[in-house]
């Protein structure tokens, strides 16, 4: 039977959007990996739980399509489902509805287990992924392959890493990746344009006092769907990787 499937309403409030009142991706993967910590601590395995085990869930990768940004004020219903796993791999599926059933944003996610004192991947216990009703797997499908950073970056921001980034496995909570890939983009840019697509790989933790740099660079300039390339990076160290899609949009009609 396959895995189950958790929803909750949410309210988008007008502290997580922007400019033109959308969701921000930061707040947006925020929400959504909120209502899957929802479904785990009513099956008894949230985050706690997980912990006092000595393992902690980890994200590796995230691929969101996004047809609509929900906008400032909107009820939306999020779902989740623990669809499947492999010995050492979890692939977590997330959807987001308006209340007219519209799919808006759909999302792919790639998770490992990390050993919370050596801080390496360890095999997934079946304990904590049984109450999900996840599939175990020989193999899972592989999520978008990011193309490597190469070249000059087109913009360069630098970011330092304070108390209030960290979360609770004692490293830069993941969605803070997000922040500082899409605010490394200028005034202009996203003035102009919305995502459609966001594919972030992790690579390796960001801790408290680390200095990072994001870099951004056009993998295609087309002026109404550009492609831009990602990585941050921390003490010479690629950290993450990420591609996004975007499309051009009336800046005063922002609802697309």
């Amino acid at each position: 039977m396959p895995a189950s499937i958790f929803s909750e309403e949410y309210q988008i409030a007008n502290f997580q959007t922007e400019l033109h009142g959308k969701i921000t991706l930061q707040c947006l993967i925020d929400s959504f990996i909120q209502v899957s910590e929802d479904e785990s601590v009513k099956l008894a395995v949230g985050v706690s739980d997980v912990q006092a085990t000595g393992v902690t869930w980890i994200v590796v990768q995230q691929d969101l399509h996004i047809h609509r940004l929900p906008r400032a004020n909107e009820r939306v219903r999020i779902e989740t489902q623990a669809a499947s796993h492999t010995n050492y791999f979890a692939k977590r599926l997330y959807r987001v509805y308006d209340l007219d059933d519209q799919l808006l944003v759909d999302v792919d996610s790639l998770w490992v287990m990390m050993n919370l004192q050596t801080r390496k991947m360890v095999k997934i216990n079946p304990a904590l992924t049984e109450p999900f009703g996840s599939e175990h797997v020989k193999r899972l499908p592989r999520l978008t392959k990011i193309p490597a950073f190469s070249g000059e970056p087109d913009q360069t921001m630098t970011y330092p890493v304070l108390f209030s980034d960290i979360d609770f496995n004692g490293h830069v909570s993941n969605t803070h990746y997000v922040g500082w890939i899409t605010n490394t983009m200028d005034f202009d840019f996203l003035r102009d344009y919305l995502p459609t697509e966001f594919c972030i790989k992790y690579a390796d933790e960001v801790r408290y006092g680390d200095q990072v740099t994001s870099q951004a660079q056009f993998l295609d300039s087309n002026q109404e769907h550009p492609v831009t390339l990602h990585q941050i990076t921390a003490a010479d160290q690629v950290r993450a990787t990420a591609r996004m899609k975007w499309k051009r949009i009336n800046a005063k009609k922002a609802d697309v």
